[in-house]
Formats: structure tokens, C-alpha cells, sequence
């Protein structure tokens, strides 16, 4: 894997880890275009004040072990990454961009995209784009804020929004959708239409008839929270919907004689189904200790890069 490509993998993974000025944690919305279509944004900051980070991190599930990256960057990803960001302007994986904030070590971000020696620095506009052969392209917005994406054009509409020159998403319907996260979430996501990821979500039995998706995690007295809300096309695919998740969930139960089933069984305990009209509503609290040790089954951070 090349280098910008590794650094590029483990920030994916810190958004992806639960399937986003300082900005202290929140959404960038100065750089975020007026066309973005959805956006998914992971608050580290939060997320490592959380009992559920402390218990994963005192098991070592947070380590992250990577020579070429030690060799280049100066940073530890989990406490100076305070958020990344992650929203679309379109259906194709080249319109996903991912927006970075934190304490970031720039100079050794720098030269790890210049040590490929196959990638380009050009100029655009006041910034400077790094792409590599691998064709993934990112630029510094300031010292601690990186954009990276797959999509020339993409990046582009992004420094264009960053530096003035077009408008961004507040305002918009996509912008006033995250008035319904609460500011102890550690996790959200707004999709208030599905089209914009493209066909593949739909060839899921419970997305097929989905509309818009919206999702939140958070940690209340010792208890993980999350919530997932779906709008379908009409109340009979909401009613429809949750009863293809209870099947999954009451099939999973059922194999509950192995140990590691046993215990993910006495978690579904957790969740809660309501439908009202077209939504469809999946609450899930646990505690935070239980889901820690069932997360703690997994190789952590520093399986995925030996």
C-alpha cells in the first residue's frame, strides 16, 4: 500500500470504526458544498471522553502499529484527530470526501505524499493539491484541516467552497436535517435521500423501499445509545422493514447456543422498534461494558495494518 494511501486507510477506519478554524469537533460546515447529499461525521473528541473508548483503549483495541506511518507522522490518530468528516456530492465513490481536523502533523503528512514517487503537487487556487498514482488527492485547508478524496473534481468544488468562491451547505435542507442530533452524539449521519449512494443500497432487503436514513451514537450514564431512523415510501415499507429486521434479529437469537452468539443475543435485548407512518425507528441501549467486551473479541485498530 502506498504511504498517502496507509495514512488515508486509517483515518477511513477511525470514521468507519463504528460501519466526521479548531472546529473542536464539529461538522466543517465552511467547506462542505451547497450540493452535498449526505454526510456522516464521526466526533472524536467526544468519542474519547466516552467510557465505551476507555474500556476498547485500556484493552489495546485503539493501537495502532504501522512502521511507514511512525516513520513519517508524528501524531497519535486517536487523541489528535478530533474529527472526521465524511459527506458526498454525488452516487460515485470519486464524490466522497473526507475532511480531517485536528492536531495534525502537517509536515510529516506532506512528506509522506511526497515520497511517492509517482505523485504530483500542483497548485489550486491559494492551496496545494498532493495526489499520488493511486489516484487519491488531498490538500490542507490550514494546519489543521486535511481534505482527501478520490474525485479531481470533487476536491475541487470543496477548495472552491473553503476558499469563498462557492457556496456552502448551511441553509440547506441536509444542514437543517442535523438539528435532530444532540450535542452529546459521538456519531451521526444524515442521508436524506438514499439515491445519492448510488444503486448498491438498495439491493438490501431493508433499504430497498428507504428513502432517507438518519443514525446517531451516544453515551448516557454508562449506557451506549444509538438510534436509526428510516423513511420509507410508504407506510406498508416502514411496517414492512421492521418486520425484515425483527426476522434478523429473532433468527440471531436462535443461535445462541455458541458463546460469542449467546452474548450478542442477550444485546438485542437492547433494541426497541416504533413505526409511525412512513418512519421507521430502531433504538439500541446497553451498557457501555457490555459492548465493550463484545468489541473486544476483535483484533483492534492494529489488526487491519499488520
Amino acid at each position: 500500500m502506498k504511504k498517502t494511501a496507509l495514512l488515508a486507510a486509517i483515518l477511513i477506519v477511525l470514521a468507519l470504526f463504528w460501519a466526521v478554524p479548531a472546529f473542536s469537533g464539529t461538522i466543517p460546515a465552511s467547506l462542505v458544498p451547497e450540493s452535498a447529499r449526505w454526510v456522516v461525521h464521526l466526533d472524536m473528541e467526544k468519542f474519547v471522553t466516552t467510557g465505551l473508548y476507555g474500556l476498547l483503549n485500556k484493552d489495546g483495541k485503539f493501537e495502532v502499529k504501522s512502521r511507514d506511518l511512525n516513520r513519517w507522522v508524528k501524531m497519535d490518530l486517536v487523541k489528535d484527530v478530533k474529527s472526521v468528516t465524511v459527506f458526498g456530492l454525488g452516487a460515485g465513490d470519486n464524490d466522497i470526501v473526507f475532511a480531517v481536523a485536528g492536531n495534525l502533523d502537517k509536515a510529516g503528512i506532506i512528506a509522506l505524499a511526497e515520497a511517492d514517487k509517482d505523485g504530483q503537487k500542483t497548485a489550486y487556487g491559494a492551496y496545494t493539491v498532493y495526489s499520488t498514482d493511486s489516484d487519491e488527492r488531498g490538500a490542507f485547508i490550514n494546519d489543521r484541516l486535511l481534505v482527501f478524496s478520490e474525485g479531481q473534481a470533487a476536491l475541487e468544488k470543496v477548495l472552491d467552497t473553503a476558499g469563498g468562491k462557492a457556496k456552502d451547505f448551511t441553509g440547506t435542507p441536509l444542514s437543517a436535517s442535523l438539528k435532530d442530533v444532540p450535542s452529546t452524539a459521538f456519531l451521526s449521519g444524515v442521508l436524506p435521500d438514499l439515491s445519492g449512494l448510488g444503486k448498491g443500497i438498495k439491493q438490501s432487503k431493508v433499504f430497498e423501499k428507504a428513502q432517507g436514513l438518519f443514525f446517531l451514537a451516544q453515551e448516557k450514564q454508562d449506557a451506549l445509545q444509538v438510534r436509526l431512523q428510516v423513511t420509507a415510501d410508504s407506510p406498508e415499507s416502514a411496517k414492512n422493514m421492521a418486520d425484515v429486521v425483527q426476522g434478523f434479529i429473532a433468527m440471531a437469537k436462535l443461535g445462541g447456543d455458541q458463546e460469542d452468539m449467546a452474548r450478542i443475543s442477550s444485546l438485542l435485548e437492547g433494541i426497541q422498534f416504533k413505526v409511525d407512518g412512513k418512519v421507521f425507528r430502531l433504538d439500541f441501549e446497553r451498557p457501555t461494558k457490555d459492548i465493550a467486551d463484545l468489541l473486544s473479541k476483535g483484533q483492534g485498530l492494529h489488526g487491519l495494518l499488520d
